[in-house]
């Protein structure tokens, strides 16, 4: 499936997908993406679970970044020189005060189901969408 209308004229065409798990003390290091044959192309990136704190700084890691809250649901397109920043995840938010998924709780209450509750609490998952040609 392409995905038409870019900036350029040309079709984002999604070729992979990178799943980062995250675990309580789990973190991102400054990084930039850069194995993709043509950087013109976006990367999608959807946040599923834990809130986190997310860095994008600039084209080199000595400019000072700026910090984003991402929630459950968030998207983030990273486009254009955006592609060219670092950017890192330091830390994700767990416990019992996502408010995100308040309505699952009663939900997840019985005692077969502690440890969806458990996983969801304590967990994030970050999927990056990709063309890689």
């Amino acid at each position: 499936m392409a995905i038409p209308a870019m900036p350029s004229g040309e079709e984002f065409k999604p070729e992979a997908a990178i799943v980062n798990y995250y675990g309580p003390s789990d973190m991102l290091g400054g990084h930039v993406d850069d194995m993709e044959a043509d950087w013109s192309k976006p990367i999608v990136s959807i946040s599923l679970g834990c809130k986190c704190i997310f860095l994008l700084g600039g084209k080199t890691r000595d400019e000072v970044p700026t910090a984003m809250f991402l929630r459950s649901g968030d998207i983030v397109l990273m486009a254009g020189e955006a592609r060219e920043c670092f950017h890192g995840v330091p830390r994700i938010f767990t416990g019992s005060d996502q408010a995100e998924i308040s309505a699952l709780v009663p939900q997840l209450s019985a005692e077969d189901d502690s440890f969806i509750l458990n996983y969801i609490q304590n967990s994030r998952i970050n999927i990056n969408i990709r063309q890689v040609y």
